[in-house]
Formats: C-alpha cells, sequence, structure tokens
C-alpha cells in the first residue's frame, strides 16, 4: 500500500485540520494537550502566561537533571536538561531566561563535577557547548544582564579550576575572553 501525501504525518496534514475547526473545538484540542502531559503544560504556561510564570520551575528542573540529589537513585540526565531549555526557548523567545537557563545547567554541572568528582567527556563537552552559547547571546542581553553573565562565568571558572579534563581550563579561557567587562 503506498502512502499519499494526503496519508503523512506531517504539519501541514495536521494544519489542513486544524484550519476548518472552530474555536470551541480549537480551545477543546488545546486542553486536551493541555492535560496530555505536564511538558505541553509548561510549554503553554510559558508560551501564553509569560516566561516569568515557568522560568523558576524550568531552573529547577534543569537543575535537578544536570546534579540530581547524590543520595537519589536519579542519574544524571543532561539530554533532559538540553531538552528543557530548548523547549523554554521555542515556548518564549525570551533570550535573557534563555540565557538564565544555560547559566543553570553549566552551573549546576560544575557544581557536580567539582563536589562529587563526576567525569565524562560528553558532560563537559555538553557543558562547554551550553556556555559558548550563553555567551554567543550576550549581544542580545540588556547591558545589565550582560554584566551579570560575566559575573556568573567569572564564579564559574574559579570553581571549574578545580575540575579536570580540560574543562577547567576552558571556563577560564571563557571568562577571559570576555574581558574586563560584557
Amino acid at each position: 500500500m503506498s502512502t499519499t501525501s494526503r496519508d503523512r504525518a506531517n504539519w501541514t496534514a495536521v494544519k489542513t485540520k486544524l484550519e476548518p475547526l472552530s474555536p470551541p473545538a480549537l480551545i477543546t484540542l488545546v486542553h486536551d494537550l493541555y492535560r496530555a502531559s505536564p511538558e505541553n503544560r509548561r510549554f503553554l504556561h510559558a508560551r501564553l502566561l509569560g516566561p516569568h510564570v515557568e522560568l523558576a520551575k524550568y531552573r529547577q528542573l534543569v537543575s535537578d537533571a544536570v546534579f540530581p540529589d547524590p543520595f537519589s537513585s536519579r542519574s544524571v540526565r543532561v539530554g533532559e536538561a538540553q531538552r528543557l531549555i530548548r523547549h523554554y526557548r521555542q515556548a518564549t523567545g525570551d533570550v535573557p531566561g534563555t540565557v538564565e537557563l544555560l547559566l543553570t545547567f553549566v552551573e549546576a554541572g560544575t557544581e557536580q563535577a567539582a563536589d562529587l568528582g563526576y567525569e565524562d567527556e560528553r558532560y563537559f563537552a555538553a557543558l562547554e557547548r551550553a556556555l559558548d552559547t550563553a555567551v554567543a547571546l550576550a549581544p542580545d542581553l540588556p547591558s545589565d544582564r550582560r554584566r551579570e553573565l560575566l559575573r556568573r562565568v567569572r564564579r564559574l571558572a574559579e570553581r571549574a579550576s578545580a575540575v579536570g579534563w580540560g574543562y577547567g581550563d576552558y571556563v577560564g579561557e571563557v571568562a577571559a575572553d570576555l574581558g574586563p567587562s560584557a
């Protein structure tokens, strides 16, 4: 049985089905999506109620994913933290909030490595990418947020100096490259 373009599951097919729906039917559909998962609820809250409504929740989820309670049976979930940051950014377009989450990710990861001696090359590569992304977004931040970014990266460099795998050196270089003011 061949699949026609009408039978494919893609955005065009979904959009075609959505267009004739009445406003009450669309609200019912969104309500069903809202009830389907906590992730959908966070997305809708952030998109429709404003980024400030969910930022603290996202921060906690990112931090917990990267540095779970050492006495719990939860593992480090870098991919989940990255997904949360990506979803927040898609939902809100909020650059300062996205930078906040990226820095939370790097700070929690650095604490994890410094406190517990966590050692994994992919882990450090993910922290470095997140730091690079936060720094790349700095020009889009208001000046007070750029100064805060610089302060946080300098604190990170101090904390990361005790971490091996070249990570501490990398964070130190990023802090130095930012110069005296961001």
